[in-house]
């Protein structure tokens, strides 16, 4: 199953296969142009000897680790992969430890293997783990930013309470301030508008550049969100305001919580 989870997630996609259960119905996965990849080390296994007479008249290739290539399954493969004797770690030298440690290392570097001969690159393994520490290496800001009516973009000498409704209808917490360029100038958040309101209910009629933050944090849209999430971490706050990383012009916003919720 190891074996099988790798080669999938470097390129080639596998799957595992009990030797009982595919004599019992499983061989339906499997056609002529598949390859089979049979692990037994001494080679004499009754079931994986069945499965491999089965899997050679469907017609599909067959390769075998095995301790020895005059086995009954080391005789029967298209290519035998020969591991040699190998002592078991168990203190009675009996149960497969040390062996099948051997046969899942080769499983590996075979998956490794084909992934290179493949040209199987970054951007490949991302798409196949977009979930996880794993996952956010690869997804990118742009993928998660807020744009179009979803973000507000408004310019500093805005009425503070016309930012406020307009905030309120695209449901989000904060509206970008930009320049006439489209150029970023600040931001105002939820936690800009209770400070505001400290100093009195006639705040809503001044300009929002008063009471937000200028100059402020931002991201570029091409950034990974791993690296994102480090810098919400570090400047304690919920919303970045996205840029062009060529043209530095206001994309969208980055939500930390839409980053939760994935």
């Amino acid at each position: 199953m190891k074996v099988a989870s790798t080669l999938s997630s470097t390129g080639s996609a596998a799957v595992f296969m009990h030797p009982v259960e595919a004599l019992h119905g499983d061989l339906g996965f499997v056609s002529e142009h598949d390859c089979a990849l049979l692990f037994s080390y001494s080679g004499e296994s009754i079931e994986v000897i069945r499965l491999a007479g089965e899997l050679r008249r469907i017609g599909c290739a067959v390769v075998v680790i095995t301790s020895r290539r005059t086995s009954t399954l080391g005789r029967m493969a298209a290519v035998c992969i020969e591991t040699g004797e190998v002592r078991e770690a168990c203190y009675l030298g009996l149960a497969p430890s040390s062996s099948t440690t051997v046969m899942l290392a080769i499983g590996d570097a075979l998956a490794l293997a084909m992934a290179e001969a493949q040209g199987f690159g970054e951007a490949d393994f991302g798409l196949n783990h977009p979930a996880g520490s794993l996952g956010q290496r690869f997804r990118y800001v742009q993928d998660f930013m807020r744009a179009g009516d979803k973000t507000v973009c408004v310019e500093p000498t805005a009425q503070l309470k016309r930012v406020i409704q307009l905030v309120s209808d695209a449901k989000t917490g904060s509206a970008i301030l930009v320049d006439a360029d489209g150029a970023l100038a600040g931001i105002f958040t939820d936690g800009d508008l209770r400070r505001a309101l400290l100093q009195g209910s006639d705040v809503l009629e001044g300009a929002v550049e008063q009471f937000a933050s200028i100059p402020c944090h931002f991201v570029l849209y091409d950034t990974s969100i791993a690296d994102a999430l480090k810098l919400f971490q570090n400047t304690q706050t919920e919303d970045l305001p996205v840029l062009d990383p060529e043209t530095r012009r206001v994309l969208g916003t980055l939500c930390l919580k839409d980053i939760t919720a994935f």
